[in-house]
């Protein structure tokens, strides 16, 4: 009975804690749906990103913002999705999930890179931003990398371990560095 009583504390503080972390990313700006489960997770720039109805955030995920005071930039993550521990949203336009996602943990979406097409010094080339947009009922399996302009399809699956460079037809599956079409799912 005793080992009971302790588990069940340890859930109610667990529970609590992730009240009080919905509240504070809430009065920073935050769009927190009902029903969402917010893990530990870093956001420097709370009112650029808004989570969808009972969508569960697990701990360590990173949203980043990097250009902060443009209006078109933004995360946008949609009803009943899973983010797995370790995620990381690299945002400089826009990165929108839609709903019924599951994010496998330790995947990455980067928006922006830099030109490669002449000689000069890469860090002195323009870099390139493009929207990542993940429709609905979409698989992404673990440590993933989703790259700048990338569509991946509704109902789409996406092997662990993948790098996606270009868009992914609706209801396919894909896999590899770089991903290469599977099969139809």
């Amino acid at each position: 009975m005793k080992q009971t009583y302790s588990a069940l504390l340890v859930h109610k503080i667990r529970r609590a804690k992730m009240f009080l972390r919905i509240k504070y990313f809430r009065f920073l700006g935050m769009r927190i749906s009902d029903g969402a489960n917010l893990g530990k997770v870093e956001c420097a720039w709370p009112n650029k990103v808004t989570l969808g109805k009972k969508c569960e955030i697990e701990d360590n995920v990173v949203f980043k913002i990097t250009q902060p005071f443009s209006d078109s930039n933004y995360i946008t993550i949609g009803a009943r999705v899973f983010v797995g521990n370790g995620c990381e949203f690299n945002c400089s336009t826009r990165v929108i999930i839609g709903d019924d996602c599951l994010i496998a943990s330790n995947t990455t979406f980067v928006d922006t890179g830099h030109e490669i097409n002449n000689h000069s010094l890469i860090n002195k080339q323009p870099c390139v931003f493009e929207e990542i947009l993940v429709e609905d009922d979409v698989w992404i399996g673990t440590h993933c990398v989703i790259l700048k302009g990338v569509t991946i399809g509704k109902g789409s699956v996406i092997g662990a371990g993948s790098v996606v460079n270009k868009s992914i037809p609706a209801y396919q599956i894909w896999a590899g560095c770089p991903a290469r079409f599977i099969r139809n799912r």
